[in-house]
């Protein structure tokens, strides 16, 4: 994952997370990622309307998706639907490098009729908030293509083949997707209102990150009380509302962090940390050093 992807997220009106693609002008991210680089193993979680891919190359990790945890391991991988709370993570710190590819649904909205009948049938469909995918069979197949996609961007190839390759690889994983999906007869499943809840609390906080805020304050944007939001951070992001805040305001600091020689202090203010102290102890904590010595850190190693 490059600097720019990994450390400045941006958020749409609804605070659903912008993607930075490797080209801006066209929606779709490849990257190859190492759990290592993430603060104790973990990504933070988010939700965007991109359909997620993930491709277990090394080891193994555990994919949170709307709360609910699932083992990957080495060669297999995970489709995360759109607008989908997720994120990747390893309770024993172990090694786990990935492929991860995004792509922007709109990307094949070239007719009307076809994408609102297959693609948004896809991306719309309750019943798969995501799919596990095995080695082997039609899972399989959309492995393979999505690692040859990556292998066309990690060449470097011309960008208007990649371009062409990306669409061709897109298509054919929705019409594989379109195929299996389309023999489940199964009634569809209604939006799962403590999900609603809790997106609209995260996007309450994504909102108000740089002022002081109370669980009472977070437990109305959701129209909850303090126990249930509580209950509804546990229950899917396995964190509560106030380290979820911590962890959201220090990924949004590595900005000014690594990209300016902002003072420590003002960083700490304008992100919503009551002191420059209480930001280098909660910095030390989640990413196991001080602010200034990982600044140092990754301008030397030129990440």
């Amino acid at each position: 994952m490059d600097r720019d992807a990994k450390y400045c997220s941006a958020f749409n009106m609804d605070f659903s997370e912008t993607v930075a693609y490797n080209n801006p002008l066209f929606p779709v991210y490849v990257r190859h990622g190492i759990l290592s680089t993430y603060p104790n193993y973990s990504a933070i979680s988010h939700w965007h309307e991109d359909l997620e891919f993930i491709l277990v190359k090394k080891g193994e990790m555990t994919y949170n998706v709307n709360g609910e945890l699932i083992a990957l391991s080495e060669n297999t991988g995970i489709m995360v639907n759109s607008r989908q709370l997720h994120y990747g993570f390893s309770e024993e710190h172990n090694e786990c490098e990935f492929l991860c590819i995004l792509f922007l649904p709109e990307l094949l909205q070239g007719n009307k009729w076809f994408y609102e009948s297959c693609i948004e049938y896809i991306v719309r469909n309750s019943r798969y908030p995501y799919l596990v995918l095995g080695k082997d069979g039609w899972q399989g197949a959309i492995l393979e293509k999505l690692e040859s996609l990556y292998e066309d961007y990690a060449a470097d190839k011309e960008e208007a083949l990649c371009g062409f390759r990306a669409m061709e690889n897109f298509l054919s994983v929705m019409e594989i997707l379109y195929g299996r999906l389309h023999e489940d007869r199964r009634l569809p499943v209604k939006e799962n209102g403590e999900l609603s809840a809790l997106r609209n609390m995260m996007a309450y906080m994504e909102e108000h990150f740089a002022q002081p805020i109370a669980l009472s304050d977070i437990a109305l944007a959701g129209a909850c009380c303090k126990s249930r939001c509580s209950m509804l951070f546990r229950k899917y992001l396995r964190d509560t509302p106030v380290a979820y805040m911590t962890k959201m305001r220090l990924k949004k600091s590595l900005s000014p962090l690594l990209y300016s020689d902002a003072c420590i202090t003002d960083i700490a203010y304008e992100y919503g940390f009551c002191s420059g102290s209480y930001y280098c102890e909660m910095f030390r904590k989640y990413y196991g050093m001080p602010p200034l010595q990982y600044r140092k850190m990754q301008m030397e190693s030129g990440e």
